[in-house]
């Protein structure tokens, strides 16, 4: 029997633990390629949710509100009498939303189509197409049709501004086309703009604010004080739909805005507007080329009651020139004088053709003129003050007992100091004189003897506790922080009291060869006549919130006692003296009684002086003291010491006369009551109606004579009229039963005639002259007559007329 072969199979078992393996690295993988796949995702999350948390948050609150900022208004500006000085108004911005502009066309032709449909007649206005929208809205806002049809353009677009800071007039004409054309998407967004009322009274003071930087503070009180006068911003935020229209009912959230503080500033704009005036009546009449300031302040607080400056501008149109000096600087600039620019010759050397040299020169120009008429040059900018600087040296020469007025000094015309001739204003000398008499004469020998008899090292001590080695800390803009000494303004201490510092203590005795600002200046003269107190000037005089509740109050700061009261009143009566006969006689005012210093310059520049008068009044009780100053009167050719008109250069005869009859002004407006003397001004009484005895001793009460005309009993007319006001000791004519003329008859011209000349020429054309300045004098002569040649007027009519000397000069020189 066989047997068969029984095939076996053989099942092969799986291996479980080569499985587990594949199963783990397969999962392992998928571990490894998901966290792969998600981590950049987790970390976009977190970058969302936490890293970029604000600007996603912010994203979203932009897609779902408008966010509208509600402008606080600026505080106001003031001056001491509660004049608005600067203020903010509501104007508005101009906006368009080219997005809803067309949605408002769509729906004006869904309009149309409706009614073409149902029979009735289409809108009663106009289609709101680009084209009408931007011709309309350049017609009333003065803009490019062309430019406004770009931004219409914008098709996607919420916010487009087309025009800033609309006045009212043309907002109000802007609100009109809306509504008589059922316009949606312009909008007139609220906003505020800066006025001021009075132009440019006081600009350098006040400043201006940049409208192109959210009306912040650019210059001046408007900048130093920005924190007090801008307020904080409020806000209006609104829910608007997925296309951006603004959805008013849904949400609204206010924020109120606070609005800005108050200043209220020592500078009173009447006195402001005297020192304008005179500025720019002597910048015209002496022929200036560089401008000038005249600063007033009350020397017993410091407080500055006003601050003048030329040039100047309006600072309701702060770009633009209007100085004729400025304007005709641009203008050679632009007709030649671009060659001799900087900014063309670098131009040049960088490669630029001649015309772009030429734009860059003329442009820098421009700005130049700019910069410079906002510039406050009696802050910012230092001089040599000239022999005005002879107060503070008399003052402290009196106050460390190194002179008296029983001193005498003999002057020959000049002094020899080290290797140096320094000559006198007078040439000639002026021989022997006293104390008093030195300093009318302003003699730099004097001077120069009085400052070797002071010393170099008290001299010095005197220059530091007058403040000019540092600061004056007034709270006004651009104050020189620097040190005089390291920036070569005055001279070391080391060096001064050195012997070759000898000739420096010379120059410094009457002013020259050093430099301070026009503010140090003024605050150390201020006491050297106050009684001695060196106070720290300021402009103002408190800051008040919204409600009128002072939040800041300055109040008057003495730095120090320089010199005692006794030498301050001694000062007081010889710079009196300097007005009553001395270099400052053109500054004399009938019934004030005036004290000062006159001061020329001499700047190093050929041809170039500063003609200046630093006067105070009354001078037995100052209220008032004042820096004049004119810099750079054009000489009728190189190397004169006159212009054209026939002035002499010198602080005499320029500056002592405008600050006569400015100081005249101050202290009328502030009720200072004159010292009436012989020839003074008196009112004419009425004696009409009187008997001639009468008349004659109520005529002789007045100090007045009289003149009839006639033969009756009684007076039946006069001339000048009741109420009219001459000089004392002039003649009335009474007429006795006869008519009183009522001709009336011309103004002659009196321009150049001596007071006795002019006198005789006014009555013989039956008028009075009313003599102003330095008319007591032999050699004053008329200037300026108030009423021109040729005007009729009433007879009996005082006409004023002021007179100078012109031995004011000393008969020229330096430091006078």
């Amino acid at each position: 029997m066989a047997y068969r072969k029984k095939d076996r199979v053989i099942r092969q078992q799986p291996d479980r633990r080569a499985n587990r393996t594949i199963l783990i690295r397969t999962l392992v993988l998928m571990a490894i390629f998901g966290v792969a796949v998600f981590v950049p995702l987790f970390f976009r999350l977190w970058q969302i949710q936490i890293s970029e948390y604000d600007k996603y948050k912010e994203l979203v609150a932009d897609q779902q509100t408008k966010d509208s900022t509600v402008e606080a208004n600026r505080g106001t500006i003031y001056d001491s009498t509660g004049t608005p000085l600067a203020l903010s108004a509501t104007v508005y911005n101009v906006q368009l939303s080219p997005k809803e502009i067309i949605a408002c066309q769509e729906a004006y032709q869904e309009k149309v189509k409706e009614a073409k449909e149902k029979g009735k007649d289409p809108p009663d206005y106009p289609e709101p197409t680009n084209q009408f929208i931007a011709e309309n809205l350049a017609a009333i806002l003065d803009l490019e049709v062309d430019d406004i049809l770009a931004r219409l353009a914008k098709e996607n677009s919420l916010y487009e501004m087309i025009k800033w800071r609309v006045e009212p007039e043309e907002s109000e004409a802007v609100e009109q086309f809306i509504t008589e054309n059922h316009i949606s998407g312009i909008y007139l967004m609220p906003t505020s703009k800066r006025y001021y009322p009075k132009g440019s009274l006081a600009a350098q003071v006040i400043g201006f604010v940049n409208p192109n930087v959210d009306n912040t503070g650019a210059y001046g009180v408007e900048a130093l004080y920005e924190e007090e006068l801008s307020g904080e911003s409020g806000r209006v935020v609104t829910a608007k739909n997925g296309v951006g229209t603004e959805m008013l009912y849904w949400f609204e959230d206010y924020y109120d805005a606070t609005d800005g503080d108050d200043l209220t500033l020592t500078i009173d704009a009447t006195i402001q507007s005297f020192c304008e005036s005179i500025l720019k009546k002597g910048i015209e009449q002496f022929e200036v080329q560089d401008g000038g300031f005249c600063i007033a302040m009350d020397p017993n607080t410091g407080e500055i009651l006003a601050w003048a400056n030329s040039p100047t501008y309006d600072l309701n149109n702060y770009r633009e020139v209007s100085d004729p000096v400025l304007l005709q600087y641009i203008e050679d600039v632009k007709n030649g004088g671009y060659t001799k620019e900087e900014a063309y010759l670098k131009a040049l050397e960088e490669g630029a053709s001649s015309q772009e040299a030429y734009d860059k020169a003329v442009a820098a120009a421009e700005t130049n003129a700019l910069y410079t008429q906002w510039r406050n040059k009696a802050i910012n900018d230092t001089y040599e003050p000239g022999s005005t600087f002879k107060s503070l040296v008399l003052a402290a020469a009196l106050e460390e007992g190194v002179v008296s007025e029983s001193d005498h000094f003999y002057c020959s015309g000049s002094v020899q100091v080290a290797d140096h001739t320094i000559h006198c204003s007078d040439r000639d000398g002026h021989g022997d004189q006293d104390l008093a008499k030195a300093v009318a004469n302003s003699c730099n020998p004097a001077f120069i003897a009085i400052g070797q008899k002071l010393g170099a090292d008290k001299f010095y001590d005197y220059l530091e506790s007058f403040g000019l080695l540092e600061p004056t800390g007034i709270d006004m803009q651009g104050e020189p922080k620097n040190d005089p000494v390291s920036a070569g303004l005055i001279w070391s201490r080391d060096y001064f009291t050195s012997a070759e510092g000898i000739s420096s203590l010379a120059t410094a005795s009457f002013g020259q060869r050093l430099k301070i600002t026009p503010i140090q200046m003024l605050t150390a003269a201020a006491a050297v006549v106050n009684g001695g107190h060196l106070m720290k000037p300021y402009v103002v005089s408190q800051v008040t919130d919204p409600n009128g509740n002072v939040v800041q109050s300055n109040q008057p700061t003495e730095v120090r006692q320089v010199v005692s009261e006794q030498t301050s009143e001694r000062c007081r009566e010889i710079l009196e003296k300097v007005v009553d006969g001395g270099t400052g006689k053109n500054a004399r005012v009938e019934g004030y009684r005036i004290g000062g210093k006159t001061g020329s310059s001499e700047t190093g520049e050929t041809d170039h002086t500063i003609v200046s008068f630093l006067g105070f009044a009354p001078a037995d009780d100052p209220q008032v003291i004042i820096l004049l100053a004119y810099d750079n009167p054009k000489p009728a050719f190189p190397g004169a010491k006159s212009t054209a008109g026939g002035w002499y250069i010198s602080g005499g005869n320029m500056a002592a006369p405008m600050a006569g009859e400015l100081l005249e002004n101050i202290l009328d407006y502030l009720g200072v009551q004159k010292t009436y003397s012989a020839t003074a001004d008196v009112l004419v009484p009425n004696v009409t109606g009187m008997n001639l005895a009468t008349a004659t001793s109520t005529l002789k009460k007045n100090n007045l004579t009289l003149r009839t005309v006639g033969d009756g009993d009684t007076v039946t007319g006069q001339i000048p009229a009741k109420g009219a006001s001459i000089p004392g000791g002039s003649e009335v004519v009474l007429y006795m039963g006869t008519e009183v003329p009522t001709d009336q008859v011309q103004v002659p011209n009196v321009v150049g005639l001596t007071l006795e000349q002019a006198q005789k020429k006014m009555e013989d054309a039956g008028l009075y002259l009313k003599a102003i300045g330095a008319a007591d004098y032999s050699a004053s002569t008329a200037y300026e007559q108030e009423t021109a040649a040729g005007t009729l007027v009433d007879r009996g009519t005082a006409i004023e007329v002021r007179f100078s000397d012109s031995t004011a000069s000393g008969g020229g020189g330096s430091g006078l």
